[in-house]
């Protein structure tokens, strides 16, 4: 990979993320609650409680998913080779798009259309947060949107080297 010539981080710190949050850290209370005084302390939870091993495995479900939202991270460089993306932890390596794979390189506004990975008639959408990204399309035929918080940073980059349209 050549020198990083723009670099972007996206995580799910907006709003109405921190509600999700304290939502998973209620649950994990809940179930830590439930597993303290059902397997410690041998009192039932519940009038149905469930098995030792239900309830341990439902408090580091939510606990795993609790974690991996928290870390999860969209990561954009672009250099003079091409466009590289992952998403951490999925990704261990960077996906890249040679400038020689890429017609067109431009930034778009795609509205709302929710978060992650989405496939839409704008191409396959890698998006963490906002209605912008930046839209490659390529040589095979196929789109590609990387949602973007410095749109304005990205347009001038795309300037510098020519590739927007």
């Amino acid at each position: 990979m050549s020198s990083i010539r723009f670099e972007e981080q996206q995580q799910f710190r907006q709003r109405w993320t921190y509600f999700i949050y304290i939502l998973f850290f209620a649950l994990l209370g809940l179930f830590v609650y439930a597993d303290i005084q059902q397997i410690i302390f041998g009192r039932p939870f519940g009038d149905k409680p469930a098995s030792n091993a239900a309830l341990l495995v439902i408090t580091l479900f939510i606990l795993v998913l609790l974690v991996l939202l928290y870390q999860v991270k969209l990561e954009t460089l672009m250099t003079d080779d091409g466009v590289y993306y992952k998403w951490k932890p999925f990704q261990k390596t960077y996906r890249k798009f040679a400038w020689s794979e890429i017609v067109k390189a431009e930034i778009i506004r795609f509205g709302f259309i929710g978060y992650g990975w989405r496939l839409t008639s704008y191409g396959t959408i890698y998006n963490v947060a906002g209605d912008k990204g930046l839209q490659l399309h390529l040589k095979s035929g196929n789109k590609v949107v990387l949602g973007t918080q410095k749109a304005n940073e990205l347009a001038e980059f795309l300037r510098q080297i020519n590739r927007r349209d």
